[in-house]
């Protein structure tokens, strides 16, 4: 019997042609390439393969001798019910949705039965102005083990010995970015024309990136002296690259994205920046962020006071990356899940014992 069983959502078809196939599955389980996942990678990174098992919810069905397994874990939306669960036998099941969809993603799911399964579902944040019959715990962020790019930038930057030292960095502020949205809508593409427009003299490492199709949409709201500046002339930069310009970097802007919070936050820590981030006040996460050492921004707020805040705090503390880096080692090593971690696995099972 598995500990530990994950069904991902369907809310793909995972089953036509090569998805369909063991083989695809057993690729996918070490290459990171679905966020679905992620609760799979995290509990074998403490249990090991031989506790832990993915299925599809289509692998439920017809099946000849039940399953059995202790905690079931089921990604929503789904289309998973009763005959589906005829499949398997389980002490406890807990719903997780890792999408980034504001609140809960229940789409095409039945609610109604689920609700009548568990009153628990695991998200990648926790937002305290949600109005949820669900008691939301914290779902652990991709992490796949084999292409993991933070923890394979982070080894080639401890082979080239380059360190975290403020006075070695060349630039103020780092940030890469797609001119997706409006500047109403896209706090990122609007930090970035603050700081053209009114601080030109930071130290900008970064700027925009995007097809031909993106260009044209941030011509229509960005003045062309601006974008000129701002523009790099690429699709998008290597994650090698990128890393290495926030190693430059003294501070690090991560402002939200699709979903309040993004891995900008992790990889600007671990580069060594202070991190200006979107307001966090109302969030939670698995694997909390040093706040105290951060600066946050309001949603109406200029970025560029924020900025010049955080190097400050960097010239008054230069040891203040050092210390981010201590405090991230007690929930992840170096970029993953591991074992060494233990006050990460607590968190994550200490939640769900209280939603009991």
């Amino acid at each position: 019997m598995k500990q530990y069983t994950v069904v991902i959502s369907d809310v793909e078809n995972y089953d036509a042609g090569f998805r369909g196939t063991k083989a695809y599955w057993w690729l996918s389980s070490y290459v990171g390439a679905y966020a679905q996942l992620s609760l799979f990678w995290f509990l074998t990174a403490y249990f090991g393969r031989s506790k832990v098992q993915l299925l599809r919810p289509s692998e439920l069905l017809d099946r000849k001798t039940k399953l059995k397994t202790d905690m079931l874990f089921v990604g929503i939306p789904t289309h998973l019910n009763a005959k589906h669960l005829a499949g398997i036998q389980f002490n406890r099941l807990v719903l997780y949705d890792a999408s980034d969809n504001d609140e809960l993603n229940f789409e095409f799911s039945d609610r109604r039965f689920l609700e009548s399964q568990t009153d628990v579902c695991l998200k990648n944040w926790r937002d305290d102005r949600w109005q949820e019959t669900f008691k939301i715990a914290l779902l652990p962020i991709k992490r796949p083990p084999w292409n993991n790019r933070l923890r394979s930038a982070l080894n080639f930057e401890r082979l080239g010995g380059s360190g975290n030292r403020p006075a070695n960095k060349r630039f103020d502020v780092g940030f890469v970015a797609r001119p997706t949205g409006s500047l109403t809508t896209n706090q990122r593409l609007r930090w970035l024309v603050e700081i053209s427009t009114q601080r030109p003299d930071y130290k900008l490492w970064g700027g925009l990136v995007g097809n031909p199709q993106m260009k044209q949409l941030a011509e229509k709201e960005v003045p062309p002296d601006i974008l000129q500046t701002l523009w790099l002339n690429k699709k998008k930069i290597g994650f090698q690259k990128y890393f290495a310009g926030l190693r430059q970097s003294k501070v690090a802007l991560a402002p939200s994205g699709y979903a309040p919070w993004t891995y900008r936050h992790f990889e600007a820590i671990y580069a060594g920046c202070v991190v200006v981030s979107n307001d966090l006040s109302h969030y939670e996460f698995l694997v909390p962020f040093p706040r105290e050492t951060m600066v946050e921004v309001g949603d109406n707020e200029a970025v560029t006071p924020a900025i010049d805040r955080a190097l400050s705090m960097l010239e008054q503390s230069p040891n203040i990356a050092q210390e981010n880096l201590k405090y991230l080692g007690r929930w992840l090593d170096r970029g993953k899940y591991s074992r060494r971690c233990k006050d990460t696995l607590d968190r994550f099972f200490g939640q769900l014992d209280r939603a009991v």
